[in-house]
């Protein structure tokens, strides 16, 4: 938008004839035209200030409206149906069941779309190895393009009629990461995860930009040996922060076999909240 000193500027006689009139002007009347004109300049100017602000708060109230939490899990309040089904055997078997899992990570350089991660808080700040801390996250679109995500904790319900088909489904994975003074991190803090399939009404919902969804979960602490090493030798854990990895999965079972093929959907993925932690291993 032009300020008012460009509209003043553009007025409806040209210089040179503006230049003659004034030219047959007395002292007074230019005294009286130079005044009128100032004043229309400084009305012009603060118009235009007035205008911009008003833009600028519209601009705010819009971001406002559009940042908002569309939907809430509180999986601590569930008893998540996840076992699935297997098909009857067509002849007598002998052995116990077995099964594979494979997971295909998402080249860097391939990834559009974002989510953002935020611990917003833990139970306690003080753990024992076993524990099962309960934790509150935000997973918000931080990108520039809507973002599709399972919110059922339910995978069972996915299952198709006929368990000996396979089936698709997407999985949305919160991984709890305990810090240990800026030198070591892991995963093993515990996860919750929601599943969702495009056939299967209320599973899955779109984060447009700016919008989150908020989760309730309970995780569980395990820390490799070559963690509590590092315990031990003066590297406590100090702080958590949580990460979601959404995944595109295809399952299929038979009486004694399954797989489970897990394949990362390429969102760029950061976390900005933290919490406090510390952890005994005594």
């Amino acid at each position: 938008m032009a300020d008012g000193r460009v509209r003043a500027g553009r007025w409806p006689v040209g210089p040179s004839s503006w230049a003659l009139v004034v030219g047959k002007m007395p002292d007074f009347a230019w005294n009286a035209g130079f005044a009128a004109i100032s004043m229309v300049m400084r009305w012009l100017s603060s118009s235009t200030r007035f205008v911009i602000l008003a833009l600028a708060g519209a601009t705010a109230l819009s971001s406002t409206c559009l940042a908002q939490e569309i939907a809430s899990v509180d999986l601590t309040k569930v008893e998540a149906r996840v076992a699935l089904r297997r098909p009857k055997a067509t002849r007598e078997t002998t052995g116990g069941y077995s099964g594979a899992t494979s997971t295909t990570q998402c080249p860097d350089l391939a990834r559009s779309g974002a989510l953002e991660t935020s611990l917003l808080s833990l139970d306690r700040t003080y753990y024992r190895i076993g524990d099962e801390p309960k934790f509150e996250v935000t997973i918000e679109n931080t990108g520039s393009v809507p973002v599709r995500i399972p919110i059922s904790p339910h995978l069972a319900d996915l299952q198709p009629e006929d368990p000996a088909k396979k089936f698709t489904y997407y999985e949305l994975r919160i991984d709890l990461w305990v810090v240990g003074n800026g030198r070591w991190s892991t995963n093993t803090g515990g996860s919750a995860t929601l599943y969702g399939a495009e056939n299967h009404g209320g599973t899955m919902l779109t984060l447009q930009p700016g919008e989150w969804i908020r989760v309730v979960a309970s995780g569980g602490i395990r820390l490799g040996d070559d963690v509590l090493e590092l315990i031990r030798s003066g590297s406590p854990a100090t702080h958590a922060y949580a990460e979601a990895t959404l995944f595109r999965s295809e399952n299929l079972r038979t009486a004694k076999l399954s797989a489970t093929a897990n394949r990362e959907v390429c969102l760029a993925q950061s976390h900005r909240q933290t919490a406090a932690i510390q952890i005994s291993i005594e």
